[in-house]
């Protein structure tokens, strides 16, 4: 039995992006990022935001454990702080460009207890960011998934 893509599936997908921007987990910089996706390359815009959350990811997993840490560290940490919140703002990660200018603050005056604060704050921030995305991601997929079908079918 042939499946349609259902017209609704499209209007879905934009209802949930609209709410990704009434919650401000995104900000205008994430409409930009999807213009990105052309005909040629429909899964573009998916490779960057799982590119983003795994650059994201990886970088927030560097942060200590402990309280322990040398003023000289903080250099360092300010630097991956940075990191973070300028691949948030190229994919328009709003949540996570305010939680690491927080972040960067603490490094940058030494609070050790302050930065702590921060980095849960930021590591919070991406769990709900990187849920918020992934759930973007797979709806797209299942388009897409569709979509292959009815032109395979067609």
């Amino acid at each position: 039995m042939e499946r349609n893509l259902d017209p609704n599936s499209n209007g879905l997908l934009q209802d949930y992006v609209q709410s990704l921007f009434d919650e401000g987990i995104v900000n205008d910089q994430f409409s930009q990022v999807l213009t990105l996706k052309t005909e040629d390359e429909p899964d573009s815009v998916l490779k960057l935001i799982n590119a983003y959350l795994n650059d994201a990811e990886a970088i927030l997993s560097e942060f200590p454990e402990n309280m322990d840490i040398p003023d000289s560290d903080f250099k360092r940490l300010a630097a991956q702080a940075r990191k973070i919140s300028e691949i948030s703002l190229c994919i328009g990660a709003e949540h996570m460009k305010l939680a690491c200018s927080d972040l960067i603050q603490a490094c940058d005056e030494k609070q050790g207890r302050r930065f702590f604060q921060a980095v849960g704050w930021t590591k919070m921030e991406f769990s709900r960011t990187r849920g918020k995305l992934d759930a973007l991601v797979q709806m797209e997929k299942r388009i897409l998934r569709l979509k292959s079908k009815q032109n395979r079918a067609g």
